[in-house]
């Protein structure tokens, strides 16, 4: 602060003028342009910071509707079934996806979703040794399923993003 104080001291006659004609109207224009910037980058972080949110909320309410709908299968009295009935609604999207698709490629991509669901159709549930409990049975088997499952979904999204 002594720096200031005897400069200020040095050049006294300098703070004595009066600024020159129009001084205090660009100094405002200045300000005023400050505040708009300010008011601006507040808006924009306002929006990107809402639309962040949003992306999030979207994300963990779609991961929370599928684990419901995995979980449905898991308590259902037939599970194997549940899963099958899941399967075949994926198999229809893809069956509607790819009608357009050249004959060989189509063929190809519909022996891959046949041969998921005829795993599925499989005694899997005889290859299980009958000693687990049947928690870790089932847990196994839902497992089995849902992997399966994520297969069909997973050709869903590579056919959908050609």
């Amino acid at each position: 602060m002594d720096n200031l104080e005897k400069y200020i001291r040095d050049h006294k006659s300098l703070f004595d003028e009066e600024p020159t004609a129009g001084h205090f109207e660009r100094f405002q224009k200045k300000i005023n342009h400050n505040k708009l910037k300010i008011t601006s980058l507040r808006w924009s972080i306002s929006i990107a910071a809402t639309i962040a949110i949003s992306f999030s909320a979207g994300i963990v309410w779609q991961k929370s509707v599928k684990q419901n709908e995995l979980t449905s299968c898991e308590n259902a009295s037939d599970m194997k079934i549940c899963y099958l009935e899941k399967m075949n609604i994926v198999a229809v999207q893809i069956e509607e996806i790819i009608k357009d698709f050249d004959q060989w490629n189509r063929q190809d991509v519909l022996n891959d979703v046949q041969n998921i669901i005829d795993s599925v159709n499989d005694d899997f549930e005889s290859e299980i040794p009958e000693e687990l409990p049947d928690d870790v049975i089932k847990a196994i088997l839902s497992d089995y399923y849902q992997k399966n499952l994520e297969g069909l979904e997973m050709i869903v999204e590579s056919i959908s993003n050609l």
